[in-house]
């Protein structure tokens, strides 16, 4: 289970529901633009420090292995992931780590990004931070109910 930003192109007249419907859709179209990825990578490692890097016939990713957080871009859409390890200050510090990440491939690619755990634009959702660490904290919760062994479970916050 993960926290996912999703980044595509939204026309002006789509609502983010047909733009993702569109994206669904979608067939992947070869290899992204290697200097968009290189731009990408660069910025994201000022953030993050060291990733590793990875290349297929039809996307970059990149992984950062501390956080569990990964990037991959295709052609006309990327995505950011980070697995639900995380609760209280730690959540809102990765919460942070992720939208400025999503600001990035947004700079970059020129993608429209969205969280669809808060349902709204990467635009707003960076303003609303607490909305999304707020569900970080009922995962770990839900986690701890059911005695799901995760990193957000213990003693530690």
């Amino acid at each position: 289970m993960s926290y996912d930003l999703t980044f595509l192109i939204k026309e002006a007249w789509q609502s983010w529901e047909e733009a993702l419907e569109a994206l669904e859709d979608a067939e992947p179209d070869g290899l992204p633009d290697s200097q968009v990825w290189a731009g990408v990578l660069h910025h994201a490692r000022a953030v993050l420090g060291e990733v590793s890097e990875h290349r297929d016939d039809d996307y970059y990713e990149l992984d950062h292995e501390p956080t569990g957080i990964q990037l991959t871009l295709f052609t006309g859409e990327a995505g950011i992931t980070v697995p639900y390890w995380y609760k209280g200050e730690d959540a809102r510090r990765i919460v942070r780590t992720i939208y400025q990440l999503g600001r990035i491939v947004e700079e970059q690619t020129g993608l429209s990004g969205y969280d669809g755990q808060v349902e709204l634009p990467l635009a707003e959702a960076v303003n609303r931070p607490d909305l999304a660490s707020a569900v970080f904290d009922q995962v770990a919760a839900s986690f701890a109910r059911r005695g799901i062994s995760s990193p957000s479970n213990d003693d530690q916050s």
